[in-house]
């Protein structure tokens, strides 16, 4: 994981209490494989508000690149990967744990 990554999730950690945060994305360059973009999920605690922390969360994060947030709260977390077609089951599949409160 690159630094930016990294520091992403710092300034993850300082906004909010995640219950977890999943890589699922990333962009680079072709010639230099310089980090261009990417994409975490940020997993929450039931009693949050998913919108409102994910705006919050785009003014918290301090990196030079742009970074794509998917924002739900356990509960949305769980029904939408039940459901095998839904962009969360994808991200479940495809993305990579990088925290997680639990662990």
């Amino acid at each position: 994981m690159t630094e930016i990554i990294e520091q992403a999730v710092r300034d993850i950690l300082t906004a909010c209490t995640p219950r977890k945060v999943i890589l699922y994305a990333e962009k680079r360059t072709m010639a230099t494989d310089k980090l261009k973009a990417f994409s975490l999920c940020v997993i929450l605690p039931d009693d949050a508000d998913a919108r409102a922390v994910r705006t919050h969360l785009h003014l918290a994060i301090t990196v030079d690149v742009p970074v794509s947030l998917s924002v739900y709260t356990i509960g949305e977390w769980d029904d939408l990967i039940s459901d095998k077609t839904s962009y969360a089951a994808w991200i479940a599949r495809k993305g990579r744990v990088i925290y997680d409160q639990t662990a």
